[in-house]
């Protein structure tokens, strides 16, 4: 919604003490928690940032509402942060302006006041404010009394759009996909690498003046350069290069801003985007370290490139803890798709904890991460014991692959083992693991085509005795197919769904004990299919001790990068399942914490002695 401005959460050091009793460095800062930019087409948001944390009003019934521990606010009044209290601070400052511009008698069309506010916005105009990229604090702090004196000019608008192509994991799904307004390349990025990108600015006039604008970089560190001007004819699609090269890993952004030195104010501005992610390689142990310390109610974000087909995405961090003067801090994780992986509650994830909503403080992992560029944040609570908190960051990828896969066994007497060996391969970074088994299930697979917008479903007799039931799609031969997996029960309530941007969908249901049996439904949803159909890999499977075992002799040891090794094993049989149905199981690969790889263990036909 390009028309609508959006705001960032800004606090002052002075409102961190008065409102929180939390000391910060800088004089200058933004709340956590603010949304950063960009869009998905590389456009603004936040447009602008405005204070934060302020008093509002409550029903006045309501007994006040401070932070604990700072001050008593009367009935009626409660202390409210977030962007929920940085847009109406906005919202009231855009409202005066509407006020002078009655008063004065000048223009103050919707245009005109965007114009204004986001030309005379402060950027680097406050002591220490440009720590922030432009993709996290838009134009930067409001301004009202600067974006007056543009506004009583009457000020000229001009009409221009652009479009440039954008990298990210989601971009295809853009109206025209891969194309966007402003450059953003969150995907296919490292530092170091150079490469240009070319807009197209077209501008709208009904006259044929040829109008040359000032391009002007805000925000830049060295990343983006380009031609210093561009001459815009009426209605004329016009080409502009700009070069790109991201000597640091992390996120560059800066503002493309196009000036007519005749008129008031920034006629047209891009935002420009790209993160240059750490790489995975043979070369660092598929691990990436990052150091460093992390101030009081700050945060500071790092990104890893996740390799297609990794098992498993770790993160750990020696950060906090019980000591004085550790500090507390925590990590969150953020999906190629831009949305939180973690709960960013203000009391969760923290070593030393306070809230359990994350799990571990210190160590989590992500298992068949989304590929592409994740998001870390390191932050630092406003109640941290120090001013500046020590932290260091390991992300790995671990993974390890099982052959045979799949190990297809076409006949099984039922209870004889079966003597089968498996050579497993570490894919990416050392770890300590072994080789397991597993119980064998009931299972159905097949390869079905979907139309767009279709659906199709299954039906599964799951027995007396089950401990789960697992239902999963994937590997769509359209792999822009976005499908849905929805589990049903015997009375038609959803009891499990699995509905992202993608069709890699999978749903587990765990049985109590005493599991009587029951029939369930597994919904498949074509959402989305461009190409009208698609094939897809469909599996559900339910575990039943009765079925039988695939049991491994293995033993914990460091696995080296690259290492091989062989382990032995038996399959038994010990019931058949259902016509149409084979046993399924499964030969993993395991850590203490983590299954970092799998092989399939299928067995056709199940016979009597």
């Amino acid at each position: 919604a390009s028309k609508v401005m959006s705001v960032g959460s800004y606090i002052t050091k002075n409102t961190w003490q008065k409102n929180y009793g939390s000391d910060s460095a800088f004089v200058d800062t933004m709340h956590g928690f603010s949304s950063r930019g960009p869009r998905e087409d590389g456009g603004f948001k936040p447009q602008i940032v405005a204070p934060g944390s302020a008093i509002s009003t409550v029903p006045t019934w309501q007994p006040g509402g401070p932070v604990v521990g700072t001050y008593a606010l009367p009935p009626g009044y409660a202390m409210f942060n977030g962007t929920s209290m940085a847009s109406p601070q906005a919202a009231g400052g855009a409202a005066l302006l509407v006020s002078a511009a009655k008063q004065a008698g000048v223009q103050k069309q919707p245009v005109q006041l965007r114009q204004a506010i986001n030309s005379s916005a402060r950027f680097n105009g406050l002591s220490d404010l440009n720590r922030y990229g432009a993709y996290e604090i838009g134009n930067g702090l409001m301004d009202v009394g600067a974006a007056w004196n543009l506004l009583k000019t009457n000020i000229k608008t001009a009409n221009i759009t652009s479009s440039v192509p954008v990298n990210s994991a989601l971009s295809a799904f853009l109206a025209t996909p891969g194309v966007g307004v402003g450059i953003y390349d969150r995907e296919g990025v490292t530092a170091g690498q150079s490469f240009s990108r070319k807009y197209t600015f077209t501008r709208t006039s009904s006259g044929s003046k040829t109008v040359t604008y000032n391009v002007l970089w805000v925000g830049n560190d060295g990343t983006f350069t380009s031609s210093g001007s561009i001459s815009l004819a009426a209605n004329k699609p016009t080409p502009f290069t700009v070069s790109i090269n991201p000597a640091t890993s992390g996120a560059h952004s800066a503002i493309l801003n196009l000036d007519d030195p005749a008129t008031t104010g920034i006629d047209y501005q891009t935002l420009n985007t790209v993160v240059a992610a750490d790489q995975f390689t043979p070369a660092n142990n598929y691990t990436v370290t990052k150091s460093g310390t992390i101030g009081r109610n700050q945060t500071t974000s790092f990104f890893f490139n996740v390799l297609a087909g990794t098992p498993v995405f770790k993160v750990d961090m020696v950060a906090g803890g019980t000591a004085t003067g550790a500090g507390q801090v925590r990590f969150l994780r953020f999906h190629p798709y831009g949305v939180g992986f973690d709960s960013n509650a203000s009391t969760s994830c923290y070593n030393p904890a306070v809230a359990s909503a994350c799990g571990s403080p210190t160590s989590r992992t992500a298992a068949n991460p989304q590929a592409g560029v994740w998001e870390v944040t390191v932050e630092a609570r406003r109640t941290s014991d120090v001013d500046n908190a020590p932290f260091t960051l390991t992300a790995s990828i671990l993974g390890a692959s099982v052959s045979p896969n799949p190990d297809v066994i076409a006949s099984a007497t039922i209870g004889v083992p079966i003597a089968r060996s498996y050579t497993l391969t570490n894919l990416f970074g050392a770890f300590t693991g072994r080789a397991v088994g597993s119980n064998l299930g009931s299972a159905f697979k097949a390869r079905p085509t979907i139309a767009n917008l279709a659906q199709q479903t299954y039906t599964v007799v799951v027995e007396p005795g089950s401990t789960s039931l697992t239902a999963r799609i994937g590997n769509p031969s359209d792999t822009a197919a976005d499908l849905d997996l929805f589990v049903r029960n015997a009375a038609g309530a959803t009891v499990g769904q699995s509905a992202d941007g993608d069709s890699e969908e999978a749903v587990t249901i765990n049985f109590p004990a005493n599991f009587a049996g029951g029939t369930y439904t597994i919904v498949v949803d074509g959402y989305a299919v461009p190409k009208g159909t698609t094939a897809y890999d469909y599996l559900d499977v339910f575990a039943n001790t009765k079925f039988g075992t695939v049991v491994l002799t293995d033993a914990n040891a460091l696995r080296l990068a690259g290492e091989l090794w062989t382990v032995s094993g038996s399959v038994t049989a010990n019931a058949a399942p259902a016509a149409g149905r084979v046993l399924l199981g499964s030969v993993r690969v395991a850590t203490d914490t983590n299954i970092v790889g799998s092989g399939d263990v299928v067995v056709q036909n199940v016979v009597t002695p």
